[in-house]
């Protein structure tokens, strides 16, 4: 029996198979060119331009004073118009997609629309950092005050926006809060909404007194508070009964049996 490879030869191969293998070969090609096209791009990706932009200050210790100048949100409007300024607030709502994210700045009752875009001052890891931040944390911005050209509903400050060039937290909420302010300040539903198939989540009593200080921060709670403390200085200097006026503060105590009470309070 002979063995038609004995010699060495090695089989002719046909052309349909050349081409098969020449098909092959060009494939690896490309895809060893993709894969280094891919890594490139990747490691353009790591470069971080903006790492001195934003952060989180962690445990402040007081052991430098940061010269900053804080403007009041309510005092941002267009007259501060192409103006750098620093705000100081809360995280009322946040969104962010792709190359954008927008911030809903709130400090007490007055809020602001904060802009983010990816530019050559920032980056994708800014984006995605302050995208992360959770709600209700308290944050320092700086950038400029511009003029928008549709109104932002959403906001107090209507006819303005500010572009962000830095984002710092200076305290971090809970990610997971008891309740969410926008659903603390909607107003119950009534009894058409709970028919009609109501979606939207309602705060009951017991989870407010339990988490008063979050149900504090609504925009009725704040407007409740501030709204005596506007009004009571006027009334002793009112013209036509000027002196007359009695003020009195109730005690903020539990209710108790009159024996028990203090001698001051009976």
């Amino acid at each position: 029996m002979t063995d038609e490879n004995a010699g060495g030869e090695q089989p002719k191969l046909s052309k349909k198979e050349l081409n098969k293998l020449a098909r092959k070969a060009q494939k690896a090609e490309k895809a060893g060119a993709k894969g280094d096209n891919s890594q490139q791009q990747a490691g353009g990706d790591d470069e971080d331009f903006s790492k001195d932009f934003y952060g989180s200050y962690g445990l402040i210790q007081s052991t430098e004073k940061r010269d900053i100048s804080f403007t009041p949100v309510k005092g941002v409007s267009g007259d501060l118009a192409g103006q750098k300024v620093w705000l100081r607030g809360r995280v009322h709502n946040i969104r962010a997609k792709g190359k954008t994210c927008f911030i809903v700045l709130r400090q007490g009752i007055y809020t602001i629309q904060v802009s983010l875009f990816v530019t050559e001052k920032i980056s994708k890891q800014m984006i995605k950092f302050v995208a992360g931040i959770s709600k209700e944390s308290i944050i320092d911005v700086e950038g400029s005050v511009e003029k928008v050209e549709n109104p932002v509903d959403s906001c107090t400050q209507k006819d303005v926006e500010l572009l962000a060039s830095q984002v710092f937290v200076v305290s971090a909420s809970d990610p997971r809060l008891p309740l969410q302010i926008e659903d603390a300040s909607r107003s119950a539903p009534t009894e058409e909404e709970k028919a009609g198939n109501n979606k939207l989540a309602v705060v009951n009593l017991d989870t407010r007194l339990d988490n008063r200080i979050l149900d504090l921060r609504t925009t009725t709670s704040r407007g409740i508070f501030c709204d005596p403390i506007r009004r009571l200085p006027s009334f002793p200097q009112h013209p036509e009964r000027p002196g007359i006026f009695w003020k009195s503060r109730r005690p903020k105590l539990s209710r108790l049996p009159a024996k028990e009470a203090p001698m001051s309070l009976r």
